[in-house]
């Protein structure tokens, strides 16, 4: 059934003959005519009687006056949405976001995106770039901002900036009265961690052994809010994002490794292709890429440190 077969429909329901809907909806008479004889047709019953210029509906014309006024509306709320959609203006987006830039940047941008968008649905996922790398893959998120991911997931990356590493140290620590400090001061330290497979974890085992030094102390401590409390206790050495730490806890003091640079690339990971076009999704990946960049650009960390 077709919807501009109701439309006609209706429009002769509202004005009584073929020839004012005809001048309504600006078709040709036949038009008209046609329409009509292929919605009964399709039907197979007869929706209105013809007497002379006269018409009236059929029991089966009234069924389908109660029936097409639905769906008719319900066809104008649905195109409405499709266009509100295509203009980015709703959807529902899914979002994967690593720590501590979910906690630390991405709030006061996706603040904004909702004032600018409020029709829009947001799903925030925490975690490691392995995780939500694999739920872009999957289509589980529509975008992840993650280290690189790996490349058998044939994911887009778009890199968006490099999020600086630091050292944690109890302000009881020898250490932290050491001007300069290199990899080699780090043998034999009790050295805080996170959980295996995070990325900063990685990419600092990867510099470090790389140097000739095994960082593994034993601990692994999943929260970076609980790893920093450990340093504060002098429990050991944490190793963290520099965004987190700045400015340092009370007792104790941030110190860059001064032979080492210790930074995360951090970028957009995408599906390679979107089945449609100028969804939020665009909106959103703008609002993003802007705003992360220029915070990093006018709050660069690693300048401070």
């Amino acid at each position: 059934m077709e919807f501009r077969h109701l439309k006609t429909f209706q429009a002769i329901v509202k004005t009584g003959s073929f020839l004012q809907a005809a001048e309504r909806l600006q078709y040709a008479q036949s038009t008209i005519t046609l329409h009509i004889q292929q919605l009964e047709a399709e039907l197979g019953v007869k929706v209105f009687l013809r007497q002379g210029k006269k018409i009236q509906l059929t029991a089966a014309g009234k069924a389908l006056e109660s029936h097409a006024n639905f769906l008719l509306q319900r066809a104008a709320l649905l195109n409405q949405e499709m266009m509100e959609l295509v203009a980015g203006k709703t959807g529902h987006l899914r979002i994967g976001c690593v720590e501590p830039v979910a906690s630390l940047q991405l709030p006061k941008l996706l603040v904004e995106f909702c004032r600018q968008y409020p029709k829009v649905r947001l799903t925030l996922e925490t975690g490691v770039t392995e995780v939500i790398s694999q739920g872009v893959a999957a289509g589980k998120l529509d975008l992840a901002i993650c280290s690189p991911p790996t490349a058998k997931l044939g994911l887009n990356f778009t890199l968006m900036f490099y999020d600086p590493m630091a050292l944690l140290i109890p302000e009881s620590h020898t250490l932290s009265q050491k001007e300069q400090i290199y990899v080699s001061d780090l043998a034999g330290e009790r050295l805080l961690l996170t959980e295996p497979n995070c990325p900063y974890r990685m990419i600092f085992e990867q510099k470090v052994l790389s140097q000739g030094i095994n960082p593994y102390s034993g601990l692994e401590i999943m929260s970076l809010k609980a790893l920093e409390r450990m340093v504060v206790s002098g429990l050991g050495i944490g190793v963290m994002p520099a965004a987190i730490i700045n400015p340092p806890p009370k007792n104790a003091v941030v110190k860059n490794i001064s032979n080492l640079k210790l930074e995360l690339p951090i970028g957009l990971a995408l599906a390679a292709e979107k089945t449609i076009p100028g969804l939020a999704l665009d909106l959103l990946i703008e609002t993003l890429t802007k705003g992360l960049k220029s915070y990093y650009q006018t709050n660069s960390l690693s300048k401070d440190l």
